[in-house]
């Protein structure tokens, strides 16, 4: 089951109803990796099925998963809100995907990242912007590309790099799409054929509303994804 829902993250195909969000994602995370350098110690907090760990596994990296609960794909298995068991400046590279709109106290999560950074060690942090409540476990906060650098930079980060992901446009589009989603996925098989056929319909108008109204830094997304380094 993890095996099949990380395919989906890393190689969705394009009748995938959040196709554009994770293709995206994935290739601005591959970029990203091929900057580590070899032999790093890289931590994914808040790991759940670690679906990029093999973009890092080919620099040779140390990977240490971190997840709250009972996840068995954790290395480190930690209670909500708890201080993380690694030494101070530990970590080359913190990895978090989808992780912090579902955490409660996040001052400490990023306070941690930082603390067991290594001096010019790497943050690479994605999040939503627009996008629907999913409850996994729980779903705090929505960010602003403006609201998400500020956040990150009072935690001693500089941000070298920074993705809006789908314009307001397509943003919108995709909004849309994922709530219908939610409503026939895990259906039965028409169900399914339903949400497959207007999920390729839709995931065309996406793409051209984002060619006519791309993302700037400013503007609203579905998704942002940040490269921040510690000073």
């Amino acid at each position: 089951m993890d095996n099949e829902y990380n395919q989906k993250r890393i190689n969705p195909p394009v009748w995938q109803h959040d196709y554009h969000i994770q293709k995206r994602l994935y290739l601005n995370l591959k970029t990203l990796s091929s900057k580590i350098r070899n032999n790093a110690v890289v931590v994914d907090y808040g790991c759940g099925t670690s679906p990029y760990e093999r973009l890092f596994h080919k620099k040779r990296t140390s990977y240490i998963k971190i997840d709250i609960g009972g996840n068995k794909n954790a290395d480190i298995s930690i209670k909500e809100n708890q201080f993380l068991p690694l030494k101070k400046g530990s970590a080359d590279l913190v990895l978090s995907t989808q992780v912090v709109e579902h955490v409660d106290n996040l001052s400490l999560y990023l306070s941690e990242t930082s603390r067991i950074l290594k001096r010019k060690g790497s943050l690479i942090i994605s999040t939503h912007g627009i996008w629907p409540y999913h409850k996994s476990p729980d779903d705090y906060r929505r960010f602003t590309s403006r609201g998400l650098r500020s956040e990150v930079k009072k935690y001693n980060f500089k941000i070298l790099k920074f993705y809006p992901i789908l314009g307001p446009f397509a943003a919108v589009s995709q909004f849309r799409l994922l709530l219908l989603a939610e409503k026939l996925a895990g259906k039965n098989l028409t169900a399914k054929l339903i949400l497959a056929i207007l999920s390729l319909c839709c995931n065309s108008i996406i793409w051209f509303e984002d060619k006519i109204f791309p993302p700037s830094d400013n503007s609203d997304a579905s998704v942002f994804l940040i490269w921040a380094e510690k000073k």
